[in-house]
């Protein structure tokens, strides 16, 4: 019996595509005679598939390799173990797809697709809607981290995301998962250094920027109104808005405060005795809830420039979106 969820899910989806019983699969312990780095990068299921024999390589954890990688993994498996390998992967987007056929090697994404015409079996694939419209955007977490790049990294550096991760709140998980979006949006490409995955830029930080505007959203998740001006000086609060823009550029101060602030500091302000309204409210202090931290730079009283364009790029106001160049035109790429 399979102790590990992920090849269990892998074969129930491929008795499921192939019919009931078509891969029967056994604990023979193949996994002592293999170098280190197969066995830290794959869990090996020995099975039977249509009669025939064959090795399950089930990738642990989210680990995003690279299709020459899987390559190379894949003949040293065929090698030592005389039978075709098929890798089963959590996810694979379009274009990983497309290196993996190129480069002969047969997969399964348990649930979406299944490519092995070396055992006589055609690509299958069902992409649900769900999926792509979360591949059409990037998550919060992962705009967050790619922000934080563009703010304090330099072009010349390779990127090794997890510390960054960790400093603006997001658990290893979820750095992986930002990995793995940054490199379906095709913004980086990866560098393994072992067992640890970096990020090399394709092209320049401004190109970068420009790729990527289309991946990103507001990070304005909803606002809300108060009165209580002890708002203004809690941690994490920074000038939002048209409030911000005025500080960055030659846009006059509007009459109305705007500041920003996560989820998590309006729960702490509400159990400070702060009361919040949900409309808007004459002569009160616009509260914007953002999706991750409006506190990117240090010793700054405003949200950070680019996460400021992409919270006021709808604006129909032509000197909003003046000074929204003008922005564009003084960061330092």
């Amino acid at each position: 019996m399979l102790v590990n969820t992920f090849p269990q899910q892998t074969v129930k989806y491929l008795n499921q595509v192939l019919g009931i019983d078509a891969m029967h699969a056994t604990n023979a312990g193949l996994e002592a005679g293999l170098p280190f780095f197969l066995r830290d990068a794959y869990e090996i299921v020995p099975a039977k598939l249509l009669g025939q024999k064959i090795t399950l390589a089930c990738v642990k954890g989210d680990n995003a390799l690279p299709a020459k990688q899987i390559e190379k993994h894949v003949q040293r498996l065929r090698e030592q173990l005389h039978t075709p390998v098929i890798v089963s992967l959590p996810a694979v987007a379009p274009g990983e797809r497309k290196q993996l056929i190129q480069h002969g090697i047969a997969f399964v994404v348990p649930g979406h697709q299944l490519y092995a015409p070396q055992i006589g079996v055609i690509l299958s694939e069902r992409f649900p809607i769900e999926a792509k419209r979360e591949l059409a955007l990037a998550s919060p977490a992962t705009q967050a981290l790619l922000i934080w790049f563009l703010l304090h990294r330099p072009v010349s550096e390779s990127w090794h995301p997890f510390d960054e991760a960790a400093t603006l709140g997001y658990a290893a998980m979820t750095a992986t998962r930002a990995v793995r979006e940054l490199l379906q949006f095709g913004l980086f490409e990866l560098e393994l250094r072992g067992r640890a995955k970096h990020l090399k830029l394709v092209g320049t930080r401004r190109e970068l920027w420009q790729k990527a505007k289309s991946y990103l959203r507001s990070p304005v998740q909803r606002s809300l109104w108060t009165y209580d001006h002890r708002i203004l000086n809690m941690s994490g609060v920074r000038l939002a808005g048209e409030c911000a823009l005025a500080k960055m550029t030659m846009l006059n101060d509007p009459e109305q405060p705007m500041i920003a602030m996560t989820a998590d500091v309006v729960q702490v302000a509400k159990q400070e005795g702060i009361f919040f309204e949900p409309r808007g409210l004459s002569d009160a202090i616009e509260v914007q809830v953002w999706r991750y931290t409006p506190a990117m730079l240090d010793r700054k009283e405003t949200v950070d420039p680019l996460s400021l364009w992409l919270s006021l790029k709808e604006s129909a106001d032509d000197r909003i979106q003046m000074a929204l160049d003008e922005i564009e035109e003084n960061f330092p790429w």
